[in-house]
């Protein structure tokens, strides 16, 4: 694993190939068995480049500030992180669409109150069996909020970016099914 420069935070059944892959479960292709609501088990400077993908939704404001801090801490300098959650504003605009009349695929595919409660309270029910606290949904993003979190623990040059689009390549893994409602930030330490 030391020779691995990249870590994914929370890789699920998806594990990234030639990542340092962290999970709270284990499954075949976890490397790291950890709780995020701990201090990360590396020491500081360790990854050039930090992937998380549809996991920091799942904490509250109080506990992502921490996590990022920790991601801070554990970027090599000039390190990136890139952080996909789902998009409020995405959900937003595709409701509006709606409720205007006009159509919008995939709120159309789940109809409108499903699809927002889905994405703002998804685990839940999940959650009460699973006897890990963090399985359902806790905050729903804009670019404010987590850039706001990004920048309070250190870092700089925070920016929007799009799916498979950023000035990291080696993080540009994202999910193509998760595509449509996904924010995309990338920050420097």
């Amino acid at each position: 694993l030391q020779e691995r420069e990249n870590l994914e935070l929370g890789c699920g059944p998806n594990p990234k190939k030639g990542f340092v892959n962290l999970d709270y479960r284990w499954r075949p292709g976890v490397d790291v068995v950890w709780d995020l609501l701990k201090p990360l088990p590396f020491p500081g400077n360790r990854f050039k480049g930090i992937f998380t993908e549809h996991c920091l939704e799942h904490f509250d404001l109080q506990q992502l500030e921490k996590i990022v801090f920790e991601i801070h801490r554990i970027l090599m300098p000039s390190g990136t992180v890139r952080i996909v959650v789902p998009d409020l504003a995405l959900y937003a605009e595709a409701y509006s669409k709606r409720k205007s009349g006009q159509t919008c695929q995939h709120m159309e595919k789940l109809g409108t109150s499903h699809a927002m409660n889905r994405v703002f309270y998804s685990g839940h029910d999940w959650m009460k069996s699973s006897r890990w606290i963090n399985d359902g949904h806790h905050f729903i993003h804009d670019f404010e909020s987590i850039s706001g979190i990004l920048h309070d623990s250190g870092f700089s040059r925070i920016e929007q970016c799009s799916f498979h689009k950023g000035k990291c390549a080696p993080l540009l893994v994202d999910s193509p099914d998760r595509a449509w409602e996904s924010l995309y930030v990338e920050a420097v330490k």
